[in-house]
């Protein structure tokens, strides 16, 4: 008998304690409040006016830099939007470019930059080299590859010679420049003769 009871007693108390220890946590549950996670939108969290951004190399050396009247900054996909951007390719060993349009998207912390409306690349010229001038309404910027790319139409300039299509591909590295789909190309000899001139207006050989 006094087994029994003693049993009855120990049930008592445990189911007890499981009961207290259930309230309590429901208790702490519901006298806390418990935030509901952030949902992140394409809102700026901080911005910046006549912004410089300088990347580098491993060394240290300055190879590109970036430019523009407004800054802001997007949380949700870490990037970042640019007014009036002018960006300068400035690897050693490279042509000097310089790019520019109405508007840039930089992603990849400053790795990849998209070139939005307008969007104009320059290479200026130097001892080897003609100036080319390639532009589309968008242009991708690869910044450690040296790499500019569009899939929309583009116009290329190099000299005297035009070429026209629809997707292009620029490496500066190698100062080649890939078209995926050429519509016109036009190339302007140095001597060229005026062949609907009058013969009479020509000069006497």
């Amino acid at each position: 008998m006094k087994e029994r009871f003693a049993i009855i007693v120990s049930l008592v108390i445990l189911t007890s304690l499981v009961m207290g220890t259930w309230w309590a946590a429901d208790y702490s549950q519901r006298a806390v409040d418990i935030d509901p996670p952030v949902r992140l939108t394409h809102e700026r969290d901080h911005w910046a006016t006549k912004i410089v951004l300088v990347r580098t190399d491993e060394n240290g050396l300055v190879i590109h830099r970036l430019e523009g009247d407004l800054m802001e900054h997007f949380p949700d996909d870490k990037s970042y939007d640019v007014i009036r951007p002018r960006a300068f390719g400035l690897k050693a060993n490279n042509p000097l470019t310089i790019a520019t349009s109405r508007t840039a998207t930089v992603f990849d912390e400053g790795d990849r930059i998209i070139m939005k409306g307008d969007a104009v690349l320059l290479r200026l010229a130097d001892a080897d080299h003609q100036p080319l001038n390639f532009r589309s309404d968008e242009v991708t910027m690869l910044v450690k590859k040296d790499l500019a790319y569009t899939d929309l139409p583009a116009i290329a300039i190099s000299g005297r010679s035009r070429m026209s299509g629809t997707g292009m591909r620029y490496n500066n590295a190698t100062q080649q420049l890939d078209v995926f789909k050429s519509t016109d190309v036009e190339v302007t000899p140095k001597d060229k003769i005026n062949t609907t001139e009058p013969a009479a207006a020509r000069p006497k050989r």
